[in-house]
């Protein structure tokens, strides 16, 4: 038997050659699934990258749309973004921005190189919360949809965002004090303050020992609060008083609160005390007023405008809004409220007052009689309901009044030698001032001489003897107003007699007119004027120039200019607004009552009985019920009378620099009387908006000028209802993002 050899090697070898074939091919089967897996996982990086990528570039494009439209409201308000809806959709981010911006495509809805900008509520309405509790505010609310493609990628996605705006505004009369420059408050008695309080710089509180300054409402400051004296303060005071906030809450570095008023004419958008104060004054000419700036000018939105000129000239017309001022009062109607006599001194400014004088009693009368010329176009502008003048603007454009020049002056390099020539050199030849050569004797003249052509006014020779006219001469004719001559006997006529022919009152007695007629005017008549005649100038001239400055001066002033307002117990039926350029001094009680026989708002915080009102000015003085202008022709400090006054004051002050105090806030209303031992009674809120420009004085201390009153201050709660805010209230922005979503590609609708 043959035996044959086992090959078990051989067998061994061919199962391991199977094994690692197995095991080859399981790993380049486990290899291939992790290359596909990366491949894939390295996609979806890939795509999720450019989709958020995209979504930025889509948030970039409602981003400038919604920077444009926020800095239009700010400047402008709210009308010009309404107007400018289709110019926003524009907006969007281009090579111009940065070269990025060419990779991709923008588009609002279906509508390529765009976003889109609709409005969705005009009048949306929102009650804040802290730190302005309880304001309401009301505006605009817009969504902006944009859409972006990356042109260069692999996957072509398209991401949309979506941001909902409420463009809001705030009226600044919701706050019981609004600063917008430094705000200070050191008072030296007890002192609550009811109401919201916002400074849109830094807030100091600093009340004497022993005295408590309490808030009854949020506090905010949109640089710091300071339980301090501002450093600028230089005076020594006690301090160490308590501040109370009474659990509400008070709070620093919140964002500014500004007027959209875009009248400022510097470029500096920001420079909001400028702005205010431009919307204060009169348009310059060739200003439209449906323009951007000539819409935010208080002289274009009132009812009523009263301009005084050179040679006391009066114009009252009706308001632009209205009827482009064409209906024209004759003083037959405006002579029964206005008058320009009866100048006083004012011992903080130390200057005599030239006023325009509105008696408010008889404003009201005339606004309400039949044969009032300005009612039916009021009423066809603003309805039957509104065709009382509620809304005033005065000016006093005299020259002998206060002005303030702001100039860009260069710095210059001048001749060494003095130049001489005898015309007066051309502006920019010359640095300083150039100087005057006269003549050795006196010039007489039987005229005014022409402006240019003297040093200090001329004197005045009159007639040895009175001159006697049957007319009042001429102005410039006269020294001292002509004395009045009138019949021995009283007239009495059916008609009401015509202005400038009766002295006194004219009574009405049984249908008739009773008076004095005039019947001539006696008068010391000038007959001529000597004067040193201006004989040639001297003057260092210009050879070059150099730095750029601004400063900011004044002209000899004569006189400043203030709009007084007397008899203001009863408003008109639909409450009084007052705006000027110029300083207002309110006399006596104001707006106590709506009923003409019982003053139901006197001494007292109760304003359910008052009407809507607020003075805008340059400065306000307060003039208590004794105030008499005959009494205060050099001095100011004669004894008062306890006061009430609810209306809401947007002004200005002079502020803290390091020499002087403000006076704080405590002292925001001015006073020129001894107040001692008498009340005051303020329902209304205090607005601060830049420095005084007419009644620049500082603060002149307690017990020279004016003593101050017992202060019984109130926030008016009526302003927290929009429907009883003054005329002409302002209003602040304030903008909120409501909502920001992404959204599905080509989105147009308005409710995401």
């Amino acid at each position: 038997m043959k035996i044959r050899p086992s090959n078990k090697r051989a067998r061994k070898n061919g199962w391991a050659l199977i094994a690692v074939m197995s095991l080859a091919a399981t790993a380049l089967l486990m290899l291939a699934s992790v290359m596909s897996w990366a491949n894939q996982n390295s996609a979806v990086v890939a795509r999720n990258n450019e989709y958020f990528a995209t979504t930025y570039a889509a948030e970039a494009a409602t981003e400038k749309a919604l920077g444009a439209m926020v800095q239009d409201d700010q400047d402008y308000g709210s009308g010009v973004v309404y107007n400018e809806t289709s110019y926003y959709t524009g907006l969007i981010p281009t090579a111009s921005d940065n070269s990025y911006w060419t990779n991709y495509l923008f588009s609002g809805g279906t509508v390529n190189n765009q976003v889109l900008v609709q409005l969705v509520n005009a009048t949306a309405t929102n009650v804040l919360g802290p730190p302005y509790s309880g304001l309401i505010s009301v505006g605009a609310t817009y969504d902006i949809i944009a859409n972006a493609k990356n042109r260069n990628t692999e996957f072509g996605i398209t991401s949309t965002v979506g941001q909902k705006i409420n463009l809001g505004q705030i009226p600044i009369f919701q706050f019981a004090i609004f600063y917008q420059d430094t705000m200070e408050i050191d008072p030296g008695a007890t002192m609550n303050i009811t109401g919201l309080v916002h400074g849109n710089t830094n807030i100091f509180l600093d009340p004497n020992s022993g005295v408590t300054l309490s808030f009854f409402g949020d506090v905010s400051a949109s640089g710091t609060i300071n339980l301090s004296e501002n450093p600028l303060d230089p005076t020594s005071r006690t301090g160490g008083g308590s501040n109370n906030f009474n659990n509400v809450n008070h709070v620093s570095n919140v964002n500014p609160m500004n007027l959209p008023v875009g009248t400022n004419t510097s470029g500096t958008a920001t420079n909001i005390a400028q702005n205010v104060l431009s919307i204060l004054q009169v348009p310059p000419a060739g200003e439209a007023p449906g323009s951007t700036v000539g819409t935010n000018r208080l002289y274009n939105q009132v009812d009523l405008i009263i301009l005084v000129s050179n040679g006391n000239t009066i114009t009252v017309t009706s308001g632009v809004d209205i009827d482009g001022q064409a209906t024209v009062l004759s003083n037959n109607e405006w002579g029964k409220f206005i008058t320009t006599n009866g100048s006083f001194y004012d011992g903080r400014e130390a200057q005599t007052v030239d006023p325009i004088n509105i008696n408010v009693s008889n404003l009201m009368n005339w606004t309400m009689s039949a044969t009032n010329s300005l009612r039916t176009p009021l009423a066809n502008q603003r309805g039957t309901s509104l065709q009382y003048v509620s809304s005033i603007y005065v000016a006093d454009e005299r020259t002998l009044s206060n002005a303030v020049i702001i100039t860009n002056i260069l710095s210059y390099t001048t001749n060494t030698a003095i130049t001489t020539t005898t015309g007066f050199p051309s502006a920019g030849t010359y640095m300083p001032g150039a100087g005057v050569a006269t003549n050795t004797l006196p010039t007489t003249s039987s005229t005014f001489p022409t402006a240019g052509t003297y040093i200090v006014p001329p004197t005045v020779t009159t007639n040895a003897t009175l001159t006697s006219s049957s007319v009042y001469p001429a102005g410039g004719t006269y020294v001292t107003p002509p004395a009045v001559t009138t019949n021995t006997t009283v007239t009495i006529t059916s008609s009401y007699p015509s202005a400038g022919t009766y002295l006194g009152t004219v009574t009405n007695v049984s249908g008739n007119y009773k008076y004095a007629k005039i019947t001539g005017y006696t008068y010391d008549a000038i007959t001529g004027y000597i004067y040193t005649g201006i004989t040639g100038y001297t003057y260092t001239g210009i050879t070059g120039v150099t730095t750029n400055y601004v400063y900011i001066t004044n002209w000899t002033q004569f006189a400043i200019p203030g709009i007084v307002l007397t008899n203001g117990d009863l408003l008109p039926p639909n409450g009084l607004s007052i705006a000027t350029p110029d300083p207002a001094y309110i006399v006596g009680n104001w707006n106590v009552t709506t009923n003409a026989s019982t003053p139901l708002s006197l001494t007292t915080s109760n304003v359910a009985n008052t009407l809507p009102s607020a003075v805008y000015a340059d400065a306000i003085t307060i003039l208590s019920p004794s105030w008499n202008p005959a009494n205060n022709t050099t001095s100011n400090y004669k004894t008062a009378s306890s006061d009430t006054v609810n209306a809401a004051f947007l002004t200005g002050n002079v502020p803290s620099n390091g020499s002087y105090y403000s006076g704080g806030v405590e002292n925001f209303p001015r006073f020129l009387e001894n107040w001692t031992s008498q009340n005051f009674y303020y329902n209304g809120s205090m607005v601060e908006m830049f420095p005084s420009q007419i009644a620049n004085a500082p603060w002149p201390g307690t017990g020279t000028v004016y003593s101050p009153p017992t202060r019984n201050w109130t926030f008016d709660s009526n302003f927290n209802n929009p429907a009883d805010l003054p005329p002409l209230t302002p209003k602040v922005i304030y903008i909120t993002r409501a909502q920001w979503q992404m959204l599905p590609p080509g989105t147009t609708a308005a409710n995401f």
